[in-house]
Order: structure tokens, then C-alpha cells, then sequence
């Protein structure tokens, strides 16, 4: 999750683009020292894997959505990508987002 804090100063003055982490860890304690580590400059929220199951459809696997302005869900990936985890795999996604490009 490093990329992220690297992506995020690229974007974070551009008012087009909101980065939103959402943890489903059940260790409260473990969560924060890891939020503590980690210094993520923008907003952590916290949610149970039951809602979130019932909110976007996915389980405990890492996910990440890249989402458009209407609030619909552009690009999904569940669990690793290859190339999803680099700075510029993760700003491309978004700039697709931007310039209205979608799959």
C-alpha cells in the first residue's frame, strides 16, 4: 500500500480525484499500529467484511475500485494484480478515469 501515499501526492491538489481506504481488519489494535506505520495522508475508514460484502461484493482479499464521478465502478481489481500494485499502473487507472475512458 506504499504506492498509494506516492499516487496520492501526484493528486492531491487535482479536485477531479478522492483516494478512500476502507480497512475490514477486526483487530482494532493491530489496525492502528498499522494506520500509525503508515502515515496514509488521506481518509481510513473502517467497516466490518459484512458490510462490505453487502455493500461492494467482496471478501477479505485486498480490492481496490477505481470509481467516476457518478459513483459507478469503473475498474475493479480483487486480490493482486501484476501491475496493479506500481505508481504508474495505479495513476493510469485514475487519468482513464479523468479523460472518461472506462472498459
Amino acid at each position: 500500500m506504499p504506492h498509494l501515499k506516492t499516487v496520492y501526492t501526484k493528486f492531491q491538489n487535482d479536485p477531479n480525484v478522492a483516494f478512500l481506504l476502507v480497512s475490514i481488519d477486526d483487530d482494532s489494535k493491530r489496525l492502528e499500529r498499522y494506520l500509525d506505520q503508515m502515515k496514509f495522508p488521506f481518509t481510513v475508514l473502517r467497516a466490518s467484511s459484512a458490510e462490505m460484502q453487502r455493500a461492494m461484493g467482496f471478501n477479505d482479499l485486498p480490492s481496490t475500485f477505481y470509481v467516476d464521478r457518478k459513483g459507478i465502478v469503473r475498474y475493479q481489481i480483487l486480490g493482486f494484480e501484476a501491475h496493479g500494485d506500481s505508481d504508474a499502473r495505479v495513476a493510469w487507472y485514475i487519468d482513464q478515469l479523468k479523460h472518461g475512458k472506462t472498459h
